[in-house]
C-alpha cells in the first residue's frame, strides 16, 4: 500500500479540492447501535435490489486477504457505478489506514463514503449524497 507524505496529500487536496471531513454531530446523523446492524441493513437492501455487494469486516482471518483500510462494503450499482463504503457508529473514527485507502480510491476516481446511518446510505445510492 502506498503511503502519502504530507506534501503529496496537500497536492492531492489542492488538485481535486476534496477532503475527508471528520464526523461532526451537527453535520451528519448516525444510527444508534453497532456498525454490524447498519451493515446488515445495507446488505439486505442490496440483495433485495439484486445488486452485487461485498461486505467485509477486518477480522483476524480477513487480514491476510484484505488490504489494510479496505472499506466495509463494496457495492455495484446500475450504470457502471461502484461505491466503497466505510461504516462507522456514532463515535467511530477513521484509522490512518482507512484514511489512506479513501484517498487512494478517490484519487483513482472511485466513489468512497463514510456512512453512519441508513438514511445517508440511501441518499448516496439514490444520488442525493
Amino acid at each position: 500500500m502506498t503511503r502519502w507524505n504530507k506534501t503529496e496529500y496537500e497536492a492531492y487536496m489542492e488538485k481535486y479540492n476534496r477532503d475527508i471531513k471528520p464526523f461532526h454531530p451537527d453535520t451528519m446523523e448516525a444510527d444508534e447501535g453497532k456498525e454490524s446492524i447498519l451493515q446488515g441493513k445495507i446488505v439486505n437492501w442490496a440483495r433485495s435490489k439484486g445488486y452485487p455487494c461485498l461486505s467485509f469486516r477486518q477480522t483476524s482471518r480477513a487480514k491476510g486477504v484484505l488490504l489494510p483500510g479496505w472499506p466495509d462494503i463494496t457495492l455495484a450499482l446500475p450504470n457502471g457505478r461502484t461505491v466503497y463504503i466505510e461504516l462507522k457508529n456514532k463515535k467511530g473514527r477513521l484509522s490512518e489506514d482507512q484514511k489512506n485507502m479513501a484517498l487512494m480510491l478517490m484519487q483513482l476516481k472511485h466513489e468512497w463514503y463514510e456512512v453512519r446511518s441508513f438514511k445517508r446510505f440511501l441518499g448516496i445510492v439514490e444520488n442525493k449524497k
